[in-house]
């Protein structure tokens, strides 16, 4: 049988690490954000799906407080290394850390008060296993939370034709893989087909200053996604290598500012 790692779009390794730990940082903010509207508290019960090397695990943990519980899971061993360690160097003792698969985790049935994914629909394209497996995961009146990208926003500037050609090309590999990196697009509608109640959205633009790390993404989605690039022939090597490097010019230059991509947040209460 097929596992969910042998599917995943983006390559395991250190890039792929290095480009989850800066998401986590990124968007932890508004993730927090989405937490106090959720209204996660002491006591909660909360599952983070796909929670990488650090996920929303170190804010979940402070909510929950020492009564409540937060469960994170993933299958990629080199991300679940990470996550231990996170927990372990923050010394998050009311988290927990599990290997298991997204779409089948083998937790309890209706235990959990919040059940999260963060990009994990994006690259995977496997809507309704994964919210079928999330539903089942949700306690009666808990809240499944899921946040997504939407690339309409995703720029910088002043715009560069290169910079331009590479986020094309990582939207290409998405959709070639049968991902969607414009998930987020879809994701209130379904939670509302679903049958969950009061759903929410809140979306979320980060501006991206000179110089700031985040303006380097399209670099290091462009590496973990490489051997998918090229297999499809999106690029040819040499002209990857090209993009890379000239779009490692434009993050370091002073004078180039950008905005990510939109993330949608999206949370509905299970009836």
């Amino acid at each position: 049988m097929t596992s969910a790692i042998d599917t995943y779009l983006l390559t395991s390794g250190e890039a792929e690490h290095d480009r989850l730990h800066l998401q986590a940082r990124a968007w932890e903010p508004d993730a927090e954000i989405m937490l106090d509207q959720i209204g996660v508290g002491p006591e909660w019960q909360c599952l983070d799906l796909g929670c990488g090397g650090m996920g929303i695990l170190g804010p979940l943990s402070r909510r929950v407080a020492a009564s409540g519980h937060v469960v994170g899971v993933d299958i990629d061993p080199i991300q679940i290394e990470a996550a231990r360690a996170f927990i372990a160097e923050t010394e998050l003792s009311n988290v927990e850390i599990l290997q298991r698969d997204a779409y089948n985790t083998g937790l309890p049935r209706e235990s959990f008060d919040l059940v999260h994914a963060r990009f994990v629909f994006a690259p995977a394209g496997r809507d309704e296993a994964l919210l079928r497996e999330m539903l089942a995961l949700a306690a009666p009146g808990g809240v499944l939370a899921i946040q997504e990208p939407d690339a309409s926003s995703w720029n910088c500037f002043p715009p560069n034709a290169a910079w331009d050609r590479l986020k094309s090309v990582i939207l290409s590999a998405f959709v070639q893989s049968g991902g969607d990196f414009n998930a987020g697009r879809r994701t209130y509608s379904m939670l509302r087909h679903a049958g969950l109640e009061d759903v929410r959205i809140r979306a979320a633009v980060l501006a991206l200053h000179s110089r700031h790390p985040y303006l380097r993404l399209p670099i290091l989605f462009a590496t973990s996604l490489r051997q998918r690039i090229l297999e499809r022939e999106l690029l040819r090597e040499d002209d990857l290598d090209d993009a890379i490097a000239e779009c490692e010019c434009i993050a370091a230059a002073a004078g180039t500012f950008g905005l990510s991509f939109t993330v949608t947040q999206v949370w509905g209460r299970k009836p």
